[in-house]
């Protein structure tokens, strides 16, 4: 099965949410540091809150973090709420109109079924693993530095201080 990159961006979302330790992070801060459009940030966010996994908090102090600590939250959820968690198959012939036999038919049960055996397994593991492998490097989050822009603004920084 392939997932969206929705799915993809709210794990990522969810990841830096949880190395933050329950400090609030800007969605423009994901946004640039995953290269995630602010639009799809600012998308993905709302289906967040509404599954329970992020709290957001408005205004200047406001921001993003974690609704429940990161052991609580099971990756298989996270999926539940960004993708379409069922499969079916068309009616053979090309009709689009309702199918009377569509839920009956065994290649749906079977695609079902298969769907979830991947959830049952997606279910056994936490955000706060997914965090826990990640390298130290990213743990550290310091990539927006290293970003060209960054450099040079500093760089002419440096150079009119000396």
């Amino acid at each position: 099965m392939r997932l969206t990159k929705q799915t993809s961006y709210a794990i990522r979302i969810l990841t830096h949410c949880a190395r933050k330790e329950g400090k609030s992070v800007r969605a423009s801060e994901i946004a640039q540091i995953y290269g995630i459009t602010e639009y799809n940030v600012a998308k993905i966010v709302p289906i967040l809150v509404r599954a329970g996994f992020l709290k957001s908090t408005r205004g200047r102090l406001g921001g993003l973090k974690l609704a429940r600590p990161a052991d609580e939250i099971q990756i298989g959820d996270v999926v539940r709420a960004t993708e379409a968690t069922y499969v079916e198959a068309e009616c053979g012939g090309g009709d689009s109109r309702d199918c009377a036999i569509k839920p009956a038919a065994l290649i749906n049960r079977l695609l079902g079924e298969a769907l979830d055996a991947f959830i049952s397994v997606l279910d056994k593991h936490t955000l706060d693993e997914l965090v826990a492998t990640s390298p130290t490097a990213i743990k550290d989050l310091d990539l927006l530095s290293s970003r060209p822009q960054n450099r040079r603004a500093e760089a002419a920084s440096t150079s009119a201080n000396s």
